[in-house]
């Protein structure tokens, strides 16, 4: 029960981070928006993990969303070397691939959400 706690306090702590410091960006970051993108398809497979009838349909696309996030990872890079507002993006996708992703997809959501306010979307 306390791991639970202290993971959920780590992905709460992060999604917060994530969300303040993406919302300090200097507009939007063309590599912040590409990694939106492929964030975005991570969310949607985490999502349809979500409502999968078999466990290892559930595994399978866990695991999709867990490869999208790793995928993009070097597109945060590049927009949080570019502006430090986006080192939370960054820091999440890292955690993406170390906590379980339930941990960390509020946090992505909310830092893309961020991130995509002032564009046209994806």
């Amino acid at each position: 029960m306390a791991r639970l706690a202290r993971r959920l306090g780590l992905g709460a702590t992060l999604a917060a981070s994530a969300i303040g410091l993406a919302s300090c960006g200097g507009g939007a970051n063309p590599d912040a928006l590409t990694a939106c993108r492929g964030i975005h398809r991570a969310l949607l497979a985490y999502d349809q993990s979500l409502h999968a009838r078999t466990r290892s349909s559930r595994a399978a696309l866990r695991q999709q969303a867990t490869d999208d996030a790793a995928a993009v990872e070097h597109d945060a890079a590049m927009a949080a070397s570019a502006d430090g507002g986006y080192a939370g993006l960054m820091t999440l996708l890292q955690q993406s691939q170390e906590l379980p992703f339930a941990d960390v997809a509020p946090g992505l959501r909310g830092a893309c959400n961020s991130i995509n306010a002032g564009t046209n979307g994806f």
